[in-house]
């Protein structure tokens, strides 16, 4: 799809501006924190927010219960070689969010209603640069103008316990990873079997589903949490144009997890397991029907495992475990891992999937925010979809490797720079090159600039 934005507007996007969707990306910005007021006054580089405080406007709103959020991501990637061919992209994401604190504004004691929508221009490079499985971009997605997640949230029982209901993004909430949010690559957020294997890629950015969601901490330490989603966010017609179709009758994509935040000497780490299912029906990657169409299956599943734990600390305090990041160390060293399992393998493309990798923080002299990361993710091919590439005579696929490594340079409260390279693997987990359809696409050596702005 031809890129809608004029080369100016590039320019200028890619010099100001962006920010990470990541959860996801269905991703709340890294740039503030989620629960403190952001520091609105102050000059233009101690401020958290471009804009400032809207001449009194923006805090007055806030202590009334209104919060509006505008934050922009621009991601430029170039091919240096391998993947299908050379090349550039450019992927830019303008977020709007509105927070309504119900408490504030009608008496309704622990509700709170969320509105976002998403803005995305550009084209990134995964789909004809690259040819991989696991995105470049965590925020690439053709020129669109989308409805995020919108839901009427409550909690009760001194926040323990926690409602969600509306059109929500399942990546938000389970299988995410604190230390894995600063990589760009897809993968690292929605973990790329899901993205793969599920319809639509799952409920996750940017095609949230309806659905509802429940969580309950029985201590500061331990606590559960389930989503039940429409099986496919694309709906029916597989359109969905703006996420205002709001489908229903899909069947159902059930997700729960557990998690545990404990101290290792002192250091923070949070550990989490679950499972995911969808009920809808899934080709057989290899056998037909005597019509010639492909074996159909009643529904898939997978496990899922989660690691975050800070290694090392220096020059600051430990956050109780209520906050499971290190409460402003000088210096700090994290790690994470991820595994997905979908036992499935005659109809899910992946069926396994690992991550893992570490954030460095504040080691750069002078600048105790910057975070230096390096991170791996393996997406391994099933059996039963070799067995259709030896039954086809091509190139048999096996597994797929992303590798990153990121700098992210925390300039002002409201700007992040970061340039980045992926090296990927057997692109595609190994597809056939097209130039030459007997061999493997080559490994593609891909290097990147993201901007984030929160305005």
């Amino acid at each position: 799809m031809t890129s809608a934005i004029s080369p100016r507007l590039r320019l200028a996007l890619g010099l100001s501006a962006s920010v990470l969707c990541y959860g996801a990306l269905s991703a709340p910005s890294a740039l503030a924190a989620e629960d403190a007021p952001p520091q609105l006054t102050g000059d233009l580089l101690e401020r958290e927010k471009l804009t400032g405080d809207w001449g009194g406007a923006r805090s007055k709103l806030r202590e009334a219960g209104v919060e509006v959020d505008i934050d922009l991501t621009a991601d430029s990637s170039y091919n240096l070689g391998g993947g299908l061919k050379k090349g550039k992209g450019f992927t830019g994401l303008l977020q709007l969010g509105l927070t309504l604190d119900l408490e504030k504004l009608v008496g309704w004691t622990g509700g709170e209603f969320y509105a976002g929508a998403y803005f995305i221009r550009g084209q990134g490079i995964t789909a004809n640069e690259t040819g991989n499985l696991l995105g470049i971009s965590n925020i690439e997605y053709p020129h669109a103008n989308l409805l995020g997640e919108v839901y009427l949230k409550q909690t009760l029982l001194d926040d323990k316990l926690v409602f969600k209901v509306g059109q929500l993004a399942a990546d938000s909430d389970f299988i995410t990873s604190d230390t894995a949010s600063l990589f760009v690559n897809s993968s690292f957020g929605w973990p790329g079997l899901n993205g793969v294997d599920l319809y639509s890629g799952g409920p996750a950015y940017p095609v949230p589903t309806p659905g509802v969601y429940a969580s309950y901490a029985f201590t500061d330490a331990f606590s559960v949490q389930a989503g039940l989603f429409n099986g496919d966010p694309a709906g029916r017609d597989k359109v969905n144009k703006h996420n205002l179709d709001f489908p229903v009758n899909d069947g159902a994509f059930a997700i729960g997890e557990a998690i545990y935040k404990a101290e290792i000497s002192g250091l923070p780490g949070t550990y989490k397991v679950g499972a995911w299912y969808n009920s809808l029906h899934f080709d057989d990657l290899r056998r037909v029907d005597g019509a010639g169409a492909p074996i159909r299956h009643r529904g898939s599943y997978a496990l899922y495992g989660v690691i975050d734990q800070t290694l090392w600390q220096s020059g600051g305090e430990v956050a109780d475990l209520k906050n499971p990041t290190p409460a402003g160390p000088a210096q700090s060293l994290s790690v994470f891992a991820r595994a997905v399992v979908a036992p499935h393998s005659d109809r899910n493309l992946i069926d396994y999937y690992f991550d893992g990798g570490f954030n460095a923080k504040g080691f750069t002299p002078g600048r105790p925010d910057d975070v230096f990361g390096v991170a791996v993710g393996y997406a391994h091919i099933s059996k039963d979809a070799q067995r259709a590439d030896r039954a086809a005579g091509g190139p048999v696929r096996s597994s797929e490797i992303a590798i990153e490594a990121s700098y992210q340079a925390k300039v002002t409260g409201w700007l992040n720079l970061q340039p980045y390279f992926q090296y990927i693997v057997r692109p595609g987990g190994g597809d056939p090159d097209p130039n030459r359809p007997n061999r493997r696409l080559r490994d593609a050596k891909v290097i990147g600039f993201r901007t984030q702005v929160a305005f």
